[in-house]
């Protein structure tokens, strides 16, 4: 139920969702002083939000960890692996009704079992059940890590619905291990809220994102500075890592 609601309020706080409810209120309001600047602003903040530029100078802000120097891996005396998964898609007839992985948990696997191939560490995933699927995450990573890039997880954390949570419960099966050094693996977009949950567990952690979405490329392109769907969907996942981020500093 909890979830639901959550999701209920991101439609009101996040992009497009919030920029119909302007505009909504404007219409609403049309005939009194402030209807027109909440029509004005609903319009001119989803013409931004739908902007490539606007929303690759939103990646750059969420995004301070660099890759990793493949050079440097076998270094840094890490104890493991920790990968965090996020989303599945259930019940696939291609697959024979089988849930999988999400394009998410899938891109942050890929990354994890190329990590783990070149160091050699304990691999961890992290992913309890998504509302109400029969499977969780963990176990289904699992699965696409054996059968996709022939990888063994030596645990699977199974409890998780969270980044928080994420931390939580891998931090106690990290140290019933003896393991406190970690990489940790993420969309480089996501790795400042996770790795800032994980060490507040008391954990030593190495960023190792993948997936970065911003381009150190200059905004010249005519194209950067129109507005398109795909852009649009970029701002909202910018937009909901902030308001995570914020979450978990004032709730902390």
């Amino acid at each position: 139920m909890l979830d639901q609601w959550q999701r209920i309020a991101e439609l009101f706080i996040l992009p497009p969702g919030i920029n119909l409810s302007m505009l909504a209120g404007g219409l609403l309001l049309a005939r009194r002083r402030a209807g027109k600047p909440l029509i004005l602003l609903a319009t001119l903040s989803l013409f931004v939000f739908s902007l490539p530029a606007f929303a690759g100078l939103l990646f750059t802000l969420l995004e301070p960890y660099p890759a990793l120097d493949a050079a440097d891996l076998q270094l840094t005396d890490a104890d493991a692996i920790v990968v965090l998964c996020a989303g599945q898609h259930t019940d696939q007839p291609e697959y024979g009704g089988q849930s999988v992985v999400g394009g998410f948990t899938l891109t942050r696997l890929r990354y994890a079992a190329w990590l783990q191939k070149r160091t050699g560490l304990p691999l961890i995933v992290s992913g309890g059940k998504v509302a109400n699927a029969s499977t969780t995450l963990a176990a289904l990573a699992a699965r696409t890590l054996r059968h996709q890039f022939q990888v063994d997880p030596v645990i699977q954390e199974t409890r998780s619905r969270t980044t928080r949570e994420n931390a939580r419960f891998s931090a106690k099966l990290l140290k019933q291990n003896g393991w406190s050094r970690i990489y940790l693996v993420s969309h480089a977009w996501h790795l400042p809220r996770a790795v800032e949950a994980f060490e507040k567990q008391g954990l030593e952690v190495i960023p190792a994102p993948t997936a970065f979405g911003h381009s150190n490329k200059p905004l010249n392109r005519i194209t950067d500075w129109l507005p398109n769907a795909k852009a649009l969907l970029k701002s909202y996942y910018g937009l909901h890592e902030l308001i995570g981020r914020l979450w978990y500093r004032i709730s902390a």
